[in-house]
């Protein structure tokens, strides 16, 4: 009988025995390729998907942080500004007999403090916190008169209209254009036809206001005021701030981050048509100038939270105001014009992706005015 290992294997079954050296080499070449070519896509889908989301998280951090400035800017002046002669008065007040530290130092819807070297600006706006009437009213004979001693005319003010004063409200004599206006408190629930002010009390110190009113003084009501800033952190947030009349306390709130600047123009009438002819952050200096100011444009630079390993922004981002007024610090841009915004705050600002929001509030209680005169030849449209 023969033996079954003196016959050699089929070829089919030596095939089905295994696999070679060079062919298990190959198929660890191939799947290693396979294997770089799938990270390799991962990556760049997942970095693609991070750029993305950072983007889109710098479109909600503007929006929102131009939302929150564009709806405070629209109460700016209620109630203080419904008389165009209180204006850009000097404020002054006393408290237990001393000078208030963080009272605004003008009586205006918004004032702009610019930033040092193109850096943020700080917006401030004005507006008083009586929710129901606030409204301007005249003082009346008997004239108010700090000095007098032989009647009251030293604690009750004679008014024209007591409507929406309560006791407690702060309120400001404005004695005229580009002159000072002086905070008093309310000393208890006024009856019709007068205010009064005790020397009581912590806001009303002897003898303060310390003018004897005359013909054309009135009162503004500022309830406890709304005083609120708006500013860019260090590291890059934006702030809003709240200081308190009543208790010369500041709170701070930071609302947005990754907001790398904030910029702020004032919109102003020059030549009386009604319509806003240039814009610039030149505080106004008199009654006059404050008359002029009919809004406010601000921008805001908002930037993605993602570093981006290559750089992604060549130059600094470009803030377009248009060719229909006078931009202060503007520069031509194509057919348009275009104010640089201040990006580079930090070494890689270049490895950012950089969004501008912009918005042009009109400031409607400016406009409302009781004494608002409207241009003799109204613009063309």
């Amino acid at each position: 009988m023969t033996s079954a290992a003196s016959h050699p294997l089929p070829k089919a079954r030596r095939r089905a025995a295994g696999f070679t050296l060079i062919e298990l080499m190959v198929g660890m070449v191939v799947g290693l390729l396979v294997t770089l070519v799938i990270a390799n896509v991962l990556a760049t889908a997942e970095g693609q998907k991070r750029s993305s989301t950072s983007g889109a998280d710098a479109q909600v951090n503007g929006g929102l942080a131009i939302y929150a400035l564009q709806r405070q800017l629209k109460m700016a002046g209620y109630g203080i500004t419904m008389q165009g002669t209180a204006l850009g008065c000097s404020l002054s007040a006393r408290f237990n007999g001393a000078g208030v530290a963080g009272l605004p130092p003008t009586l205006a819807p918004v004032l702009i403090t610019p930033g040092a070297n193109g850096g943020p600006d700080t917006v401030r706006i004005l507006a008083s916190s009586k929710g129901g009437f606030a409204v301007p009213t005249k003082v009346v004979a008997p004239m108010y008169d700090p000095n007098d001693t032989a009647s009251d005319k030293a604690t009750r003010i004679a008014v024209a209209s007591s409507l929406g004063v309560d006791s407690g409200d702060l309120m400001v004599m404005v004695y005229g254009a580009d002159k000072d206006c002086q905070v008093f408190e309310v000393s208890t629930a006024p009856t019709t036809g007068q205010v009064e002010r005790q020397n009581t009390g912590s806001w009303n110190a002897n003898k303060f206001p310390d003018q004897a009113a005359t013909d054309g003084v009135f009162l503004v009501n500022l309830g406890t005021l709304i005083d609120t800033s708006f500013s860019v952190t260090a590291d890059y947030k934006l702030r809003q701030s709240q200081f308190s009349l009543a208790t010369q306390t500041t709170t701070s709130q930071d609302l947005q981050s990754n907001i790398v600047t904030l910029r702020a123009l004032y919109g102003k009438d020059k030549d009386g048509d009604d319509v806003v002819d240039a814009y610039d952050a030149v505080a106004p200096v008199s009654n006059a100038d404050w008359l002029q100011v009919r809004a406010v444009r601000i921008a805001v630079l908002a930037r993605s939270a993602q570093y981006e390993k290559e750089e992604v922004t060549s130059g600094l981002p470009q803030w377009d105001v248009g060719t229909a007024a006078t931009v202060a610090g503007s520069a031509a841009c194509g057919d348009s014009r275009c104010i640089a915004l201040k990006a580079d705050v930090s070494t890689d600002w270049k490895h950012y992706r950089y969004k501008v929001f912009d918005v042009l509030v009109p400031l409607r209680n400016q406009l409302w005015r009781s004494d608002f005169n409207r241009a003799a030849t109204p613009p063309t449209p």
